[in-house]
């Protein structure tokens, strides 16, 4: 009862005993190699690409990059627990007390001008690409899916960037039913504060959604569009790493890449919504069969996974 195996199996663990001792209660693989683990060679040429060619991604990104096109098939634990190991840090996610202990130990381990030197070094790289920091990329997210449904760079946040953003949408997925945005010129023509009923004049973007009856919601409260805010952050963490490693440097390259190759690798990897058991919700079938899903007054597209799959595609 205490080992929780019937008497048929402790007869046989008990003539083990006799004749082997202690030895008969080791694990049969104790000792051997997993068929799965990753060979020495393989784990330091990922330490060493991410050191040399990829030391600005997040581990994450590395991870991708990885698996498409280093020929690297190698899990995000994995990839995160050998980094760990060799003290590498995740530059843009890595989290702020992990990066003040490691720098706290680093600090004590070696001699301050040797600190001073690798800061230095450090700050030198940074200027790589500096250039692409100086781009304005425009785009907008689908609340209900999380998809990118368009993007585009341009020196100057003007009315022709919106311009083709708006294009990309009702090209690929047809009239939008609202924009929520920011309180710019090319939305609003002026402030709230001091916008006169008797003047309200439409902007040329604002004419235009009118004329196809798209709803236009301006804010300047950052946490109302808390889904592009968090994805402006990963498109900041991942295009200039990305822009590097295919050697762009101009802009129409650079719009080329954008919308034939990031974004849908982007909308391919990051457009499923998971919720906890139990999450209360409200399901709705259209007239086309197509479902929706209601969260917390967000609307969501459903779509189902294929029965009788050993592993989730998503």
């Amino acid at each position: 009862m205490k080992l929780g195996i019937p008497i048929r199996q402790l007869n046989r663990r008990i003539r083990q005993y006799q004749e082997k001792g202690k030895a008969a209660f080791v694990h049969g693989n104790s000792g051997r190699k997993p068929v799965n683990c990753l060979s020495t060679e393989i784990n330091n040429k990922i330490v060493t690409l991410y050191q040399t060619k990829y030391q600005d991604f997040n581990f994450m990104h590395f991870t991708q990059f990885l698996n498409e096109f280093e020929g690297i098939n190698v899990y995000y634990s994995t990839v995160y627990q050998l980094l760990s190991q060799a003290e590498v840090d995740s530059p843009p996610k890595i989290q702020k007390a992990t990066r003040r202990d490691r720098t706290k130990a680093k600090y004590r381990l070696k001699h301050p001008e040797a600190a001073k030197t690798e800061t230095e070094q450090t700050a030198d790289l940074s200027l790589v690409h500096k250039y692409v920091s100086s781009i304005l990329g425009t785009y907008h997210i689908n609340n209900a899916t999380g998809v990118i449904v368009d993007a585009w760079f341009a020196w100057q946040e003007t009315l022709e960037g919106y311009y083709h953003v708006f294009y990309q949408i009702l090209e690929n997925y047809g009239i939008p039913y609202r924009f929520k945005t920011d309180n710019r010129t090319v939305f609003n023509y002026n402030s709230s504060n001091k916008k006169d009923d008797t003047m309200d004049v439409l902007t040329r973007l604002g004419y235009a959604c009118k004329q196809l009856g798209t709803e236009i919601v301006i804010t300047s409260v950052s946490q109302v569009k808390g889904m592009v805010e968090r994805a402006n952050q990963t498109f900041q963490g991942r295009l200039k790493q990305e822009f590097r490693i295919a050697q762009i440097n101009d802009i129409e390259t650079a719009n080329d890449y954008l919308l034939n190759t990031f974004v849908p690798d982007f909308n391919e990897n990051n457009n499923l919504v998971c919720f906890n058991n139990h999450t209360k919700c409200l399901v709705i079938e259209a007239f086309d069969k197509q479902r929706f899903i209601t969260v917390d007054d967000e609307i969501y597209f459903m779509r189902e996974i294929p029965k009788n799959v050993k592993y989730s595609p998503d």
